[in-house]
């Protein structure tokens, strides 16, 4: 049962109704008027500094008594739920400044904005500084997490802490992925171990094949910052959408991948280039040379989708001869052979020997085992397949 009220609880209350003060009882001190209007002068040039008056009275906060001051507060919270007592302002925890990845150190400089288009005018590349090696990170997802569980997962304050690896765990592999990656400087300071599909858009925790030692200082050739502070950012707006319902997670998460920074500033992955020089036409009657392969001439892939899911895109990669024409061929669990519009494209490998294909999977697609064929022609023909699971 409740307390009740003390009796001049109840009749202060009933005399505020009446629209007049209680009298005050012998041995009871209440502030004189003198005060209350201080303290109500106080409270009205406090609140309108709060909704941004510029004709604000002038009150001098020593003229009022103390209890008004408190009053005041009081007042402006009521109608401010986001005001900070002016006795306490605790900082801001981990979880509302975004998730922290392994490693991560808070700070730094502000990061750029994300293009909200793509740049038409910047140079194309398979692969750009700040993006990691698809063949010792092609990244890894967590099978707990799906678009029907967000809300259970990642959508909930704190849930990554509860499945975050301990340091001691990723430091060492840290180490021991510097050294994988060939970098120069060794010092682990200079690296965040961070996952290519960050836990907080349902990247596995454990997954060596999802962490990479991210360095914290990365530019591309025209300057543009592409360090781990960057894809943090990314990482944090990605998580938002997901949450409020404006991106699906599997959107979410191609747009994290091994191309992140493509991504983040609009560049295509693939582009125009130059176009190549035609060979010279054999004169009237006389047969074009054959175009010889070379002698180590086939392909293999970098990366597929791991796994497809459908209603998203997937992605995947291989590597061949410089020059080589290639085409891919993705038949689906149920037997099926995709008509993606994605995959009917037939890339020719540049310098790098990188070709690729995105293409977006049906909502209807079966889960279980897909299989991938590329075929590449170089005078001769190479291919290479291989699976990968379909959820």
């Amino acid at each position: 049962m409740e307390d009740q009220p003390k009796p001049e609880e109840d009749e202060a209350a009933s005399a505020v109704e009446a629209g007049e003060l209680a009298r005050p009882r012998r041995g009871v001190a209440l502030p004189s008027s003198a005060a209350i209007r201080r303290g109500i002068a106080l409270l009205l040039a406090t609140l309108l500094a709060a909704c941004g008056s510029t004709a604000m009275p002038t009150v001098s906060p020593s003229a009022a008594p103390s209890w008004a001051a408190t009053a005041s507060f009081t007042a402006i919270a009521a109608v401010l739920p986001g005001a900070a007592s002016p006795a306490s302002s605790a900082p801001a925890s981990a979880e509302t400044a975004g998730d922290q990845d392994d490693d991560a150190t808070p700070g730094g400089p502000p990061v750029p904005s994300p293009a909200a288009t793509t740049d038409p005018t910047a140079t194309a590349a398979r692969q750009l500084p700040g993006e990691p090696d698809p063949d010792l990170t092609p990244g890894a997802i967590n099978p707990a997490v799906t678009q029907a569980t967000i809300g259970a997962t990642i959508c909930v304050s704190g849930w990554t802490a509860t499945i975050r690896p301990s340091t001691s765990y990723t430091t060492p592999l840290k180490i021991r992925q510097i050294s994988e990656y060939g970098y120069a400087d060794t010092s682990t300071a200079s690296y965040e171990e961070d996952h290519l599909i960050p836990l907080e858009l349902g990247g596995a925790p454990s997954d060596p094949a999802n962490l990479w030692p991210e360095p914290y200082t990365a530019t591309t050739a025209d300057g543009r910052d592409v360090g781990a502070r960057v894809k943090d950012s990314l990482e944090n707006s990605l998580k938002k959408a997901v949450c409020a319902g404006t991106l699906s997670l599997s959107d979410a998460q191609a747009r994290i991948g091994i191309h992140w920074v493509h991504v983040f500033y609009g560049i295509p992955l693939t582009a125009d280039l130059a176009p190549p020089v035609a060979p010279p036409v054999p004169p009237a009657g006389t047969a074009a040379p054959p175009v010889l392969p070379p002698a180590s001439f086939g392909v293999a892939f970098v990366s597929l989708p791991n796994p497809a899911i459908h209603g998203s895109t997937a992605n995947m990669a291989a590597r061949t001869t410089a020059g080589a024409v290639c085409s891919a061929k993705v038949t689906w669990p149920s037997g099926a052979v995709s008509t993606a519009a994605g995959l009917q494209t037939t890339p020719t490998a540049g310098a790098d020997g990188l070709v690729s294909w995105a293409w977006n999977v049906g909502s209807t697609t079966k889960p279980g085992t897909a299989k991938a064929v590329v075929t590449c022609t170089l005078g001769s023909v190479a291919t290479a397949s291989d699976t990968f699971a379909v959820q």
